[in-house]
């Protein structure tokens, strides 16, 4: 067990409010993505389930997130979802078969709208009402997927 001495106001302590992107189109970036392995905010995630933080980049809403939860599992009926936000960071999303790996996606960037709904416990949610995948969004190169090998150190440097 951790002790130590803290100091504090003697002001309450208030919740933190999170803001929700408004109904609207934003750019959005990937900036983190939670699996079964990797779940500090212990999220209800399957096996084949990933939960993506994405943030709104610029303006006055910046950095305001949504999450999006995703499943791998191309035999479930929901993996259309998965599907379209493959297409808008860019990824492969059709064919026979293809490899999905979700440590490319941080840094990913996409247009999408949102509009907000209220679950069954009252909340009211951010989400995603549609892609835009008429605006294109250039991507960051991922060094080792990309370009099919690894970049050298000179390269990697360069890019820093």
């Amino acid at each position: 067990m951790a002790q130590r001495k803290a100091r504090a106001s003697q002001d309450e302590p208030g919740q933190k409010v999170y803001e929700k992107p408004s109904e609207k189109e934003h750019l959005f970036q990937v900036v983190d993505v939670y699996d079964i392995d990797n779940n500090e905010y212990n999220f209800d995630l399957g096996p084949d389930d990933v939960s993506v933080k994405c943030e709104v980049v610029g303006g006055k809403e910046e950095s305001r997130s949504i999450l999006m939860r995703l499943s791998l599992d191309d035999t479930w009926k929901g993996f259309f979802a998965t599907r379209l936000f493959l297409k808008s960071i860019s990824e492969q999303y059709k064919g026979e078969e293809f490899s999905i790996d979700s440590d490319n996606w941080i840094g990913k960037q996409f247009y999408a709208t949102i509009e907000h709904n209220t679950a069954k416990n009252g909340k009211e949610y951010a989400n995603i009402k549609e892609y835009n995948f008429e605006k294109l969004v250039e991507q960051a190169v991922h060094p080792t997927t990309d370009s099919g090998k690894e970049k050298s150190e000179a390269e990697k440097a360069w890019d820093e």
